[in-house]
């Protein structure tokens, strides 16, 4: 015969408090963002964000709320959990850039406008330039299919 056991969770403020800090790992992806790789960290840290349910803290849809309101506190904790994950997936030269934003939101938005968009095209250049730029010459056809893929 199977038996039951029930039990009664606290949900005290101040417990709730101490469960999300105290559980919370400082990183989520192995990824540090350089001056190079905005793309895969930017898709790694996205990817790290949203499985702990706060992605909303970085697209924009988690505002700031009043700090005289009663979600100003778990807000501003969990605002913080997605700060420190940022400055902790950063290169220590791209970090005192970012540090003193006041939001998550603000040090990914400085951070796209940073590496990410400018990088991109730049990139993109680049890419078509090294396209247009490849002859076959006297590469032979599965070569020259190599460096067109390269």
């Amino acid at each position: 015969m199977a038996t039951s056991s029930s039990s009664t969770v606290n949900t005290a403020q101040s417990e709730i408090g101490a469960y999300r800090t105290e559980n919370v790992p400082v990183q989520v992806t192995t990824i540090h963002l350089t001056k190079e790789n905005y793309l895969p960290w930017s898709a790694a840290m996205t990817m790290g964000i949203a499985s702990r349910g706060r992605i909303a803290f970085i697209n924009g849809r988690k505002p700031e709320p009043a700090e005289t309101s009663g979600e100003w506190d778990t807000w501003f904790l969990e605002d913080n959990q997605v700060k420190t994950w940022i400055v902790n997936s950063v290169s220590a030269d791209i970090q005192p850039l970012i540090l003193w934003k006041k939001t998550a939101r603000d040090m990914w938005v400085i951070l796209e406008e940073m590496c990410g968009q400018k990088k991109t095209v730049i990139q993109t250049y680049q890419l078509m330039t090294t396209i247009y730029g490849i002859r076959q010459g006297n590469l032979s056809v599965a070569d020259y299919y190599g460096a067109s893929k390269a």
